[in-house]
């Protein structure tokens, strides 16, 4: 709900759920939390005072959480005028696996959306990883490989998968591989610039066609070998890192999710 100072003016409050995607200390006592909201979209907003033992805010902010927020809307600075906690996924996070993976999901997420533009589906694939992944998802790497595929499609990068993305043919079954900065599979037909495609086995291609038709709960309901999980880790890693690369504002944090990935790997 949203108060406004006048016709097409930006809201002046705003209360919404969130999910809590990053939270930086700033100064001696305040935070800057990045915000992803089913109606404003990713959202930048300070804390005033979250770090103090009388703050009754900053436990409701912490990275990870799924909170109802009260967004003080400024001309310059967003301010979190109030907070509760929805969930706080406390399981997730007591396990170092779990929360690796999840803190890179959110870093993704963010990552991948612009600011203040709205990306519901976003928001719900992220709130339903977390979700999954703090009650136990049975192979959390899979949930991980889930919305990288369906975050690239609403962020409008959805990989091609049935037909070849330089001669517009369909690709047989393993006569194809992956071009990642291309855009999707190539038939063996055509030549790709050598280290520009990956190999793609048709156990990775239907898995991913699979994710692609499917909701998180049926498209993760699957039992993947190891070698599996590891050529979708690289397939669609390599189609998110290709993606954040072709903006040149985001070079320094791609080196980073880098990082993330391969700790949520371990």
């Amino acid at each position: 709900m949203a108060t406004r100072q006048g016709s097409g003016a930006r809201p002046r409050s705003y209360n919404t759920d969130a999910l809590v995607l990053r939270s930086v200390d700033e100064g001696e006592a305040d935070r800057r939390v990045t915000l992803l909201t089913p109606g404003l979209g990713k959202v930048q907003a300070y804390v005033r005072g979250a770090r103090r033992i009388t703050s009754r805010l900053g436990g409701h902010l912490d990275a990870l959480n799924h909170s109802r927020v009260n967004l003080a809307m400024g001309a310059r600075w967003n301010v979190v005028a109030g907070a509760e906690s929805i969930a706080s996924f406390g399981r997730l996070k007591q396990d170092l696996d779990r929360i690796a993976v999840a803190l890179y999901l959110a870093e993704l997420t963010g990552a991948m959306l612009p600011e203040e533009a709205p990306h519901p589906a976003a928001y719900r694939l992220l709130l339903d990883a977390l979700r999954a992944i703090d009650g136990g998802a049975a192979d959390i790497r899979l949930t991980a490989r889930y919305l990288e595929l369906r975050l690239l499609e609403d962020a409008g990068y959805m990989p091609e998968l049935r037909v070849c993305v330089l001669c517009g043919c369909a690709v047989e079954p393993d006569q194809h591989r992956f071009a990642p900065d291309l855009g999707g599979v190539v038939c063996d037909a055509c030549v790709v610039p050598q280290g520009r495609a990956l190999p793609l086995s048709l156990s990775a291609l239907k898995v991913l066609r699979h994710f692609a038709r499917s909701s998180m709960a049926e498209g993760t309901a699957l039992s993947a070998p190891p070698a599996l999980l590891t050529e979708l880790e690289t397939l669609l890693g390599a189609c998110c890192l290709a993606v954040l690369e072709r903006d040149t504002a985001s070079g320094a944090f791609v080196g980073h999710l880098r990082d993330m990935r391969r700790r949520a790997a371990r």
